[in-house]
C-alpha cells in the first residue's frame, strides 16, 4: 500500500454576509433556550478582523504540495478572491452533509461532529480551523505514517489486503480541568468530553496497553505531567493542542455508531451550549485507543493576540523565523488592530509572498 491518500477540512465563516446574519438573527429569536443551558451566540464568535484566509492557502501550496483534496466547508459563501475552479478545492456547504434536521446551524460542534459525512472524504484527513497557518515544509508522514503490521487494538483502520496501517501523528498528555469563568462555556464541554470519556474507558487500561504511547521521549516536559497525573483512577482532561487535528473517517463512524445519542443531542443546539460534545471526542478516542503515532509537541502552537504589544509581537516573530510547522493565532482584544493587523500580514507576506493557485489571478 503506498502513502494514502490525505485530505485537508477548513471550516470558514463570513460574519459579515447579510444573508448569514439575516439567518442567524431569525434563528435565534425562534430558539428557546433552557435556563440549564449556557449558550455562546455572541458576534464575537464569528468575528475575523484580519482575515488571513489567503495565507492559509498559500501555507497549503508551499508547504503541504502533496495533499489530495482541501474541503473548504461554509455556510454558503465564499470570499470573493478564491479561485473556486482549482482542481483541488471542493466548495462544501452545510446542506452537503449536515443532516436537514440540524440545520439552519450556528454551532461549530454540530458542523466539526459530522465532518465525516462529506461526499468524497478520504479515510486520511486533517480538519483545520481557519486561524491554523502552515509556517514550514511539512510530509505526509508528518500526520500519518504507516504503523507496525500489527493490527492496532480497536482499530478501524486495516486494510485485509495488507498488512501495511496507516495512523494519526498525535501527542498524548493529561491535564487538569478548571472551571474558569471567563472561559465561559468550554470547561463544561470539557467536562461533557470527559464524562463520557471515562464512560468508555478505563486509564488504567490505557497506560497498561499503550505505555510507549503514554511516556514517549518526543513528549519532553509532557513526560512528567503524565506521570504526576497517572495514579489518578480517571482522566480530568487530555491536553488538546489546539492544532490541525489528523483524524480517521472511521473514528467518527465508530463513535457516532456507539454514541450517537448524545451528539445528536448537540446537533440539535443551533448554537454552542455548554451541555455540546465537541469534536475532541473524536481526537480522545483515537488517543484512548493507540490509534496514533507520537509526534512532538513543537510541530505546533497556539497563540493568541491580546492587549499586550510584546505578546502580538511575539507571534509576529514566530510567523517571520517560521518557529512551528503550524502556529494557531486566536482572535483577541488588542489596543491597536489596524497596527496589528498590518504587522502579521506583513510577516506572512514575508515568507509567503507570492499569489497561489487557489487566488483568483
Amino acid at each position: 500500500m503506498s502513502q494514502p491518500k490525505i485530505d485537508f477540512v477548513i471550516t470558514w465563516v463570513d460574519g459579515t454576509d447579510p444573508k448569514w446574519l439575516a439567518e442567524k438573527l431569525r434563528t435565534l429569536q425562534e430558539t428557546d433556550f433552557p435556563e440549564t443551558q449556557k449558550t455562546d451566540s455572541s458576534d464575537l464568535r464569528f468575528r475575523n478582523d484580519f482575515d488571513f484566509l489567503r495565507f492559509w492557502f498559500r501555507g497549503v501550496e508551499k508547504f503541504a504540495p502533496w495533499v489530495n483534496q482541501i474541503f473548504f466547508v461554509t455556510y454558503g459563501h465564499t470570499p470573493n478572491w478564491l479561485n473556486l475552479a482549482h482542481p483541488k478545492l471542493k466548495i462544501i456547504r452545510h446542506e452537503d452533509f449536515i443532516p436537514q434536521e440540524f440545520l439552519p446551524t450556528f454551532n461549530s460542534h454540530t458542523i466539526e461532529n459530522h465532518l465525516h459525512l462529506i461526499p468524497g472524504l478520504s479515510e486520511y484527513f486533517v480538519y483545520f480551523n481557519d486561524d491554523f497557518y502552515l509556517l514550514k515544509t511539512t510530509k505526509p508522514t508528518d500526520f500519518f505514517i504507516k504503523a507496525s503490521s500489527r493490527k492496532p487494538a480497536k482499530s478501524q483502520n486495516y486494510s485485509k489486503n495488507s498488512a501495511e496501517t496507516y495512523l494519526p501523528r498525535a501527542f498524548f498528555a493529561e491535564n487538569i480541568l478548571i472551571n474558569n469563568p471567563s472561559r465561559d462555556i468550554f470547561p463544561y464541554i470539557q467536562m461533557n468530553n470527559m464524562a463520557l470519556i471515562n464512560q468508555k474507558y478505563r486509564k488504567s487500561d490505557f497506560y497498561r496497553q499503550h505505555f510507549s504511547k503514554a511516556y514517549h521521549l518526543k513528549y519532553g516536559m509532557f513526560n512528567f505531567r503524565n506521570l504526576l497525573l497517572s495514579p489518578w483512577k480517571e482522566f480530568s482532561l487530555i491536553y488538546d493542542p489546539h492544532c490541525a487535528t489528523s483524524y480517521l473517517k472511521s473514528t467518527f463512524q465508530k463513535t457516532w455508531k456507539s454514541s450517537g445519542q448524545v451528539l445528536a443531542e448537540t446537533s440539535a443546539h443551533r448554537f454552542r451550549s455548554s451541555q455540546d460534545i465537541s469534536h475532541l471526542i473524536f481526537f480522545y478516542t483515537q488517543l484512548l485507543e493507540g490509534n496514533f503515532v507520537p509526534r512532538s509537541p513543537r510541530f505546533s502552537h497556539h497563540t493568541m493576540l491580546s492587549s499586550d504589544e510584546r505578546n502580538n509581537q511575539k507571534i509576529v516573530q514566530y510567523i517571520k523565523q517560521q518557529k512551528y510547522h503550524i502556529l494557531c493565532i486566536n482572535d483577541g482584544q488588542v489596543k491597536d488592530p489596524a497596527k496589528t493587523k498590518t504587522a502579521l500580514e506583513q510577516a506572512f507576506a514575508e515568507i509567503l509572498p507570492e499569489q497561489s493557485q487557489f487566488e483568483k489571478s
